[in-house]
């Protein structure tokens, strides 16, 4: 699929996370993301590492909970399970009380709120896992490529990390090692350190050989911009929050001026960056399917929520209830599935072709 196709399909998702905290709907989403991953994997470190994010999300739910149960602080809800012990912290600490009543209302309160964060970490894992990082890094503007650039290496040191444990994990076992508890683990990570190394100074002298962060020159005055823009951009936001409505002149020229200094230092940064373009992608039939898919979906949300309906919101106090659902969100959510329905299609001429074969 093409890149932006992916870009869009992560806004709906993400969008749909936000308009939709409904623990019911959020299964939807989180079905949904691994739809898409399941259709459209591969092989890749990349892929492997959509199961890192699913575990990572599963316990930043399960903390959630917990902490609901910690800092209730108080009766919340009116269904008590159970009471702890409660401790008010100093109030240097901010005086939270940890402990007291736990309600049902509140743990339904903590796994919800903890089901849209493993639904957001489940939307990225299988975006990550499914996007070409590389044809990504070149759609970002040429202003912002090197900080493009730096995002593309973060993002690629988890598929990387895996697969270097695998490699040496299997090299350690082949020489007779068995992992078991800490005191085996020195084998694995001495060489997975020594190799992180490596490649950081390997990907340090072929940037260097490269070209990389050199400027043609004028670095002095886009420095001076950038010097210049924040200090104004800053001090228009504080004249405007200070003073109020009745500096909204000042405070405009001011967020104007640099606002325009960081454009002019922008462009000039992004004048020295050069790309070619060795092949292009194409646009397909499903990729318009799927960013038609994407759009509607959010827009059928966003209609809903506006107008109050279709339960989207879900909050349990004073008294626990079942969440509500919506056939019309419902079935809004399911198009965010569209790319795994258009997944591994090939065009008419291609089948064509196939077949006269």
């Amino acid at each position: 699929m093409h890149t932006l196709t992916w870009l869009a399909w992560l806004a709906a998702a993400f969008g749909a996370t936000v308009l939709a905290p409904n623990p019911l709907y959020l299964c939807l989403i989180f079905l949904a993301a691994t739809q898409v991953f399941l259709a459209w994997r591969g092989d890749s470190p990349l892929a492997r590492s959509f199961g890192l994010f699913v575990r990572a999300g599963a316990y930043v739910c399960a903390s959630y909970v917990l902490f609901s149960v910690i800092t209730v602080g108080g009766a919340r809800g009116a269904t008590a399970l159970a009471t702890l012990p409660a401790l008010r912290l100093p109030a240097w600490l901010g005086g939270v009380v940890l402990g007291g009543p736990i309600t049902a209302e509140a743990l339904a309160w903590g796994f919800t709120r903890g089901l849209a964060i493993w639904a957001l970490m489940v939307i990225f894992g299988a975006f990550n896992a499914l996007v070409d990082h590389h044809r990504l890094l070149r759609l970002a503007p040429p202003s912002l490529f090197h900080a493009g650039l730096a995002v593309t290496i973060a993002v690629a040191f988890v598929p990387a990390l895996l697969r270097s444990i695998g490699e040496i994990g299997q090299a350690q076992r082949a020489r007779g090692h068995r992992f078991g508890g800490p005191r085996s683990w020195p084998p694995l990570v001495a060489p997975l350190l020594a190799g992180s190394l490596e490649k950081s100074v390997q990907l340090a002298e072929a940037l260097d050989a490269r070209g990389y962060g050199r400027a043609s020159g004028g670095g002095l005055w886009r420095q001076a911009m950038l010097i210049l823009g924040v200090p104004l951009l800053g001090a228009g936001a504080f004249v405007w929050l200070y003073y109020g409505q009745a500096s909204a002149p000042a405070a405009g020229a001011l967020g104007a001026a640099g606002a325009l200094c960081l454009a002019l230092a922008m462009r000039a940064v992004g004048a020295d960056a050069t790309r070619s373009h060795y092949s292009r992608e194409r646009w397909r039939r499903r990729d318009s399917l799927a960013c038609a898919a994407c759009a509607v979906c959010l827009l059928a949300l966003l209609a809903l929520r506006l107008s109050g309906r279709g339960d989207l919101v879900y909050y349990p106090f004073p008294s626990l209830m079942a969440p509500g659902f919506s056939l019309w969100a419902g079935g809004a959510l399911l198009l965010l599935a569209a790319p795994a329905i258009t997944s591994h299609r090939e065009p008419p001429r291609a089948r064509r072709s196939a077949r006269l074969r």
